[in-house]
């Protein structure tokens, strides 16, 4: 009965969040049938929701997730994002790189559909380029997300990192690969083309100029990664001081403290996106109770029995859910638990690549993915055209990522 209580409640989850019912209430209406179904008692049933609720990681998780939340807005108050963008353009006057480097760099601000913030720049270089609107439209959204698999800021790779109980760092070395191949194929079918010359006007001022100025907007993130990659300071505590480097710069008011002070009280009122915290919250939940009723491990063994290697059914269940989801969150909070018995040990950072891979490359082409609706809208174009120029760096990347896993099995 555990077995089936666990199906249904991950079927349950995926099925509100398709019809647009808040993640935080999906998560905890199914971890409620999954009380339920699974027969576990009140006691054994009350018993997982507390140790879900005050596990030192759930603490530290909602935290450093709901700082995050509010870092992209603090950056763009601050003026740091403007200024990131604005040195990037002068210090890469190639057309192509820059195409493809200002929607990556809009992608490290948290901010969901941010792939508006980064429409009207591709337009402008990709005409100069000569790509039609769907080519266009795909490089702003492949190259917006290209750089969460490397990114320690990336609220997924945070989660899957912390449920399977892997280093960040690992997951992100094994990102690497597929990464590099899913950007060499996007290059060679999105920019067909010869370069047209750049129009924009050559300034004199020095290229340590404006990488001086690209690191001090960047400084709030560089601090976190610093601090977590170089001192292992933790990450919540890490995210706290990049926040706070955020929350003190580009104050040019004269009464200084007041103005910290309102923006204090604007990052505690408006900025933090407390939905996404609350849906960390019932995702441990969530995932306490699926472990309480012991009913991964034998639900794993149930699709293994039908003879799917494991590989193919990372793929398949991860591509499935980020597409029918349509935020990579939910899959990977949703899916750690399901394969975290399932994993070998040997092989868990391909392991680990491969399952965020797949659930980012279907959350990417998801027609609930409120970038590709943004972007779709933004140029005009049909979903049908977007998807195929998306398709062969998608596929690029997934049989580079099947690869690498081959090689380390």
């Amino acid at each position: 009965m555990a077995v089936v209580g666990v199906a249904v409640a991950f079927g349950s989850v995926m099925f509100l969040v398709s019809k647009r019912v808040a993640l935080w209430l999906a998560l905890l209406a199914g971890t409620g049938l999954l009380g339920l179904l699974s027969q576990m008692g009140l006691l054994s049933f009350t018993t997982a929701l507390a140790d879900g609720l005050l596990s030192p990681m759930t603490i530290q998780l909602v935290v450093a997730v709901a700082l995050i939340s509010g870092m992209g807005k603090v950056m763009k108050e601050s003026g740091d994002l403007e200024l990131m963008v604005s040195s990037m353009v002068a210090l890469f006057p190639r057309p192509k790189a820059l195409t493809m480097l200002l929607p990556a760099l809009i992608g490290t601000i948290n901010v969901p559909g941010g792939a508006i913030m980064s429409a009207p720049m591709v337009e402008e270089n990709g005409k100069g380029l000569g790509l039609d609107s769907a080519a266009q439209a795909a490089v702003n959204l492949f190259f917006r997300h290209i750089g969460y698999f490397i990114y320690p800021l990336h609220t997924s790779l945070i989660v899957l990192s912390e449920l399977l109980v892997i280093p960040k760092q690992a997951i992100i070395r094994a990102n690497v690969l597929p990464m590099l191949v899913g950007i060499a194929a996007a290059y060679l079918f999105f920019f067909r083309g010869p370069a047209r010359p750049s129009t924009a006007p050559q300034s004199d001022i020095s290229t340590f100029f404006h990488l001086k100025r690209f690191l001090l907007g960047f400084s709030p993130v560089m601090a976190i990664l610093g601090l977590v990659l170089v001192f292992d300071l933790p990450f919540h505590l890490a995210t706290a001081a990049g926040l706070l480097l955020a929350l003190v710069r580009g104050i040019n008011s004269e009464s200084w403290s007041a103005a910290l002070a309102m923006r204090f009280k604007e990052l505690f009122t408006n900025w933090i996106d407390y939905k996404l915290a609350l849906a960390i919250l019932t995702l441990m939940l969530f995932k306490s109770v699926v472990e309480a009723t012991g009913a991964t491990n034998a639900l794993a063994g149930l699709f293994l029995s039908y003879g799917i290697p494991l590989p193919v059914l990372v793929v398949l269940l991860g591509l499935l859910s980020g597409y029918i989801l349509g935020t990579h969150l939910a899959a990977a909070g949703i899916l750690a638990p399901f394969f975290a018995p399932l994993l070998p040990q040997a092989a868990l950072a391909p392991y680990t690549s491969l399952l965020l891979i797949s659930i980012m490359l279907g959350y990417l082409v998801s027609p609930l993915h409120l970038c590709l609706v943004l972007t779709t809208e933004y140029y005009g174009i049909p979903y049908s055209q977007t998807l195929r120029k998306l398709a062969v760096p998608i596929l690029a990347m997934l049989a580079a990522s099947l690869i690498q896993l081959l090689f380390a099995l």
